[in-house]
């Protein structure tokens, strides 16, 4: 182990077990996904390109600046391609940690589908926790185009779907909160899928969304997106 990887271990660790895990979850396959962690102001860990996430080990984490400058490799790795957009969301999100790019098969059903399903108010944790999934424009993977795309919507939320692409979140505590959030999302799409099916999914009524802010306060939380951006439920949900 060199200096740089024992200067970050613990958050080495934290990005492998959360790559693993989206793998074990079936949220990705063949080497699709990308995560990262950020460490300090200007270095953030990140996945390699071409390593499918279930055999990413702490000697495959590579580390890039602000900027994609390569900070640490080892021989024979190299950041995802998709770096741009990591950057990007951490400069404009200057309170998220970790951020997940993944393909869980419901969600990003809902992506391919369109529509404003996954931005609606269902069920209460995914409303106070992460927010809408609000949905990005569909741009070429690994292009700045694609960074650009989350511009407008980054502040907004902690979740989002890429069109015809797969899905994004974002996490102040760290990577691991981030999949957390994503389980939780995909949970929640299955649950919605499975209304639709049945004829009848019915969102939580707008009052009784706002009341949840109680819940935000009462637990100390953030509200969903940057803070100070977001200043009611209300502003970002609609039924």
């Amino acid at each position: 182990m060199n200096a740089f990887q024992e200067k970050y271990r613990e958050q080495i660790e934290e990005i492998v077990k959360s790559a693993n895990r989206i793998a074990e979850k079936g949220f990705v396959t063949s080497q699709g996904g990308n995560l990262s962690l950020r460490v300090d102001d200007n270095v953030i860990l990140i996945t390699p390109t071409k390593v499918a996430k279930e055999s990413i080990t702490f000697e495959d984490i590579c580390a890039v600046d602000m900027d994609g400058k390569v900070l640490y490799a080892k021989p024979g790795r190299k950041p995802t391609g998709e770096w741009p957009f990591h950057t990007r969301i951490l400069r404009n999100r200057p309170d998220v940690k970790g951020v997940v790019h993944a393909h869980p098969p419901i969600l990003t059903g809902f992506a391919i589908a369109g529509g404003d399903w996954m931005q609606k108010p269902f069920l209460p944790e995914p409303v106070i926790e992460v927010g809408p999934m609000v949905m990005v424009p569909y741009a070429e993977p690994l292009s700045e185009e694609l960074a650009e795309r989350f511009d407008a919507v980054i502040t907004k939320s902690n979740g989002f779907l890429m069109e015809n692409h797969g899905a994004l979140m974002v996490s102040g505590e760290g990577v691991w909160r981030a999949v957390e959030f994503l389980e939780m999302m995909e949970a929640a799409a299955k649950s919605i899928l499975v209304a639709k099916i049945l004829g009848n999914a019915k969102t939580i009524p707008m009052q009784d969304v706002m009341n949840l802010e109680r819940v935000i306060k009462i637990r100390e939380m953030p509200m969903p997106g940057l803070k100070g951006e977001v200043h009611s439920l209300s502003e970002i949900f609609h039924e």
